[in-house]
């Protein structure tokens, strides 16, 4: 059976997902793609030619079996609206932002069509994404294993409680930003101590992968894995830190979830 999806909103969550999916070569038989930025579209079309660009939604949503909103969660509930006259009653809705509920999305459609929501994370690119996803109570057999084979190239995908999925937005969606940017200035200093730039990227990125494979796997509890190196020259700063963390991450879940 052909599958064929439309992307409403095709930034950069849209390409993060279909590099994912076409490093497995699971890309869907047909991708529809609409945007209000035409270089986005442009680019998006460069790097994958399959990819059909339409110039307004109603074009994007006929005959689609799962139809994804890629936009942030002010403009979801414009963009359900604006579908909603030409929506078929096959297609599945895919929300990908924090926020809106599936409820409210139900209220607008008036509940013909099921909906999905999944917090999808970068990594995904590469196939290690962690991604977890609700579907609606009512949602088919049928849909949710058609778009459990279709995802699950991209990573893990935890089915989870709806009033959790703002929580991994904070944590897992917009995770990776509160590491990779350590890292790079990590690989810096390592060059302005003398290595070269291949160097310090590969020492950064060993130590890292490392670190994470410890504290999963070597069946130690958090305590005693930091414990395992007596000498830690950022512990003075440690407290800061956490404290950073503790506001703004806190701050964010509050307008997530307010």
């Amino acid at each position: 059976m052909k599958t064929t999806i439309s992307f409403i909103g095709s930034g950069r969550v849209t390409r993060i997902l279909l590099e994912g999916l076409a490093k497995k070569n699971n890309l869907p038989d047909r991708i529809i793609a609409v945007d209000t930025n035409v270089d986005v579209l442009r680019d998006l079309k460069q790097s994958f030619p399959i990819v059909e660009i339409k110039s307004s939604v109603d074009e994007a949503v006929t005959s689609t079996d799962f139809i994804f909103i890629g936009l942030h969660p002010p403009a979801v509930i414009n963009a359900i609206h604006a579908i909603v006259p030409t929506l078929d009653d096959a297609s599945t809705i895919v929300s990908l932002a924090p926020k809106i509920k599936i409820a409210s999305i139900q209220q607008i459609t008036g509940g013909k069509n099921p909906v999905i929501r999944m917090i999808p994370n970068a990594p995904s690119l590469m196939n290690a994404g962690y991604n977890p996803v609700v579907f609606d109570s009512t949602c088919p057999d049928q849909v949710r294993k058609a778009f459990t084979t279709l995802m699950n190239p991209l990573g893990h995908m935890p089915e989870v409680s709806e009033t959790s999925l703002e929580a991994y937005a904070v944590l897992t969606a917009m995770g990776p930003t509160y590491l990779w940017f350590q890292m790079v200035e990590l690989a810096r200093l390592g060059e302005s101590f003398g290595l070269s730039s291949d160097e310090a990227s590969q020492a950064v990125l060993s130590m890292a992968a490392g670190a994470v494979k410890t504290m999963k796997e070597s069946g130690l509890n958090p305590a005693d894995v930091i414990d395992l190196i007596p000498v830690k020259p950022m512990n003075e700063h440690e407290e800061a830190i956490r404290g950073m963390y503790g506001r703004s991450l806190t701050e964010l879940y509050g307008k997530l979830t307010s």
